[in-house]
């Protein structure tokens, strides 16, 4: 990551993953697990299991600590008697519902948790009776007993305070962290002690423990993950769902080939890249930047690199050999991050027109392994990128994994993705309009203005627009078939930078739900 952001990232989605537990197993130390620390009541028992927001050991670092605190306070102003159920007062501002109330003068206490609150009056419920006689006279004295919770990681800190330990209270302890917090959550352990002694114990800064990584037993289906819906979707099933991903990048897969050498682990390796592909494939809006395991042997590389043919992806070859943020010893590293960074970078200042290769990877003072010239040149015919030590290591390679010339360069599928993500967008504003020439003749003259601002960029070629790019869309291309269907297709063609040869796509858009008359 910290190379990605080096080379010239600027956002990046970050997916976690983490061995868990399935549905029939037990957790066990090879599983991630969340750093907690369980907090007492009053009475000691259980009260509150406060967590690190997810798994890992960077939740051990993390210091909590409840603190005892009052809010709003009022004075009664009728006297109350055993087993009242309301009181009226002076005033009610700061009193809600759910709040923990201490009714109290010089002789007794009484706590109640509140029901319904009115026109200076408060009222709770059976559960937290009234168990002595008060005076308005006494004086009689009503407050909120609240608690806050207190926690910092490094210079982070975070403070919740006005915290309720009811259910019904809009600043119950578990809802409000949930809502606010980026560093823990908190679990209701509902304790049976009564109030006020349910109210977590006072006590000084804490450190979370047992969080684990997990990592040790990662497997393929951990990367992959799942998709239970917003909230539950894990691994590259999370990214799946993002509209503005560009790219995909897992330098991590390679610790299944570094952890289980032989025919196991690069199955697992390839399983991975191939969800990798599909997803590429399936979504059409993003490129896989893949990686190939640390080897000496050519062949077995080409090999590699000859199970795939995909123009939504490219391989890279061999590691680099980066400095880390502690500016210490170089050590091999999976290319796909740095290059991420070249991608992006490339995409800001030139466009996804340019080739990501040629540019000095920042960080790399070495490649794992050197290799000849003669070795470029033949994992170049595999479409195998390689890298050069010329001023610094770079990228000397822009090649797909496609057999098709047509799809043999990055920059030009990633410039069809773009140009297809961007006239998705585009074709939009037509759906439910008039499936009618009126509506063809704007369709052209949008799409027209369009490429010809990509052609004046230099990213396609052609000396004229005529010759950079044509668009048809007419009754030709829309048929009364298609229009009884509610389907409006625009062909676009364009003369992409590499290769020169026109490529033809289909813009198919749905014009709504025909309706007969």
């Amino acid at each position: 990551m910290f190379a990605f952001f080096r080379n010239g990232g600027t956002a990046c989605h970050i997916v976690r993953i983490a061995h868990v537990p399935g549905e029939d197993e037990v957790l066990g130390v090879d599983h991630a697990s969340c750093a907690e620390h369980v907090q007492a009541d009053d009475w000691n028992k259980p009260s509150l299991r406060i967590r690190a927001l997810n798994e890992g050991r960077w939740g051990n670092s993390i210091w909590v600590k409840c603190v005892h605190a009052t809010g709003a306070s009022a004075l009664l102003t009728r006297d109350l008697d055993v087993g009242a159920g309301e009181a009226q007062v002076n005033a009610v501002r700061g009193f809600e519902v759910g709040a923990l109330v201490r009714i109290y003068d010089k002789e007794n206490s009484d706590y109640v948790v509140l029901t319904e609150v009115g026109d200076k009056l408060l009222k709770w419920g059976k559960e937290t009776p009234v168990n002595r006689r008060h005076r308005a006279a006494a004086p009689t004295h009503l407050e909120v007993l609240e608690f806050e919770i207190h926690c910092a990681l490094r210079d982070r800190r975070e403070v919740f305070k006005n915290l309720q330990m009811h259910p019904s209270s809009r600043n119950y302890a578990p809802r409000v962290i949930a809502s606010r917090s980026r560093l823990i959550r908190v679990e209701d352990l509902k304790t049976k002690s009564p109030v006020p002694h349910n109210l977590p114990e006072a006590e000084p800064m804490v450190k979370l423990a047992g969080g684990r990584d997990g990592s040790e037993k990662v497997t393929t289906e951990d990367f992959i993950g799942h998709d239970f819906g917003p909230g539950h979707r894990s691994g590259l099933s999370a990214l799946a769902v993002l509209e503005d991903v560009a790219l995909l990048a897992i330098p991590d897969a390679m610790i299944f080939y570094d952890r289980e050498r032989g025919p196991a682990g690069e199955m697992k390796a390839q399983r991975l890249q191939d969800t990798m592909i599909s997803i590429c494939e399936n979504l059409k809006d993003r490129f896989a930047i893949l990686d190939i395991p640390q080897t000496k042997d050519i062949e077995w590389v080409q090999r590699w690199r000859r199970r795939t043919d995909s123009s939504y992806c490219a391989y890279y070859w061999p590691w680099l050999n980066m400095v880390g943020p502690d500016g210490g010893r170089s050590r091999p590293t999976p290319p796909s991050g740095p290059l991420a960074g070249i991608y992006a970078q490339r995409d800001t200042s030139e466009g996804v027109h340019a080739a990501p290769a040629n540019v000095a990877v920042v960080g790399a003072d070495d490649l794992s392994l050197r290799i000849t010239e003669d070795h470029m040149g033949l994992l170049n015919a595999s479409s195998v990128n390689t890298f050069r030590m010329q001023r610094g290591v770079r990228p000397w390679g822009a090649r797909t994994a496609s057999s098709d010339p047509n799809w043999r360069f990055i920059n030009v599928r990633r410039l069809f993705i773009m140009l297809r993500r961007t006239l998705d967008q585009g074709f939009t504003r037509y759906t439910f309009e008039p499936n009618t020439e009126m509506t063809w003749g704007r369709v052209r003259v949008a799409t027209t203005q369009f490429l010809e601002a990509l052609w004046k960029k230099g990213m396609l070629v052609g000396g004229k627009p005529e010759e950079a790019f044509f668009v048809q869309c007419d009754a030709e291309t829309n048929p009364q078939d298609n229009i009884d269907q509610g389907i409006l297709i625009c062909n676009i063609a364009v003369a992409p930078t590499k290769p020169t040869e026109f490529v033809m796509i289909s813009m198919v858009q749905e014009m709504g739900t025909p309706q007969g008359g």
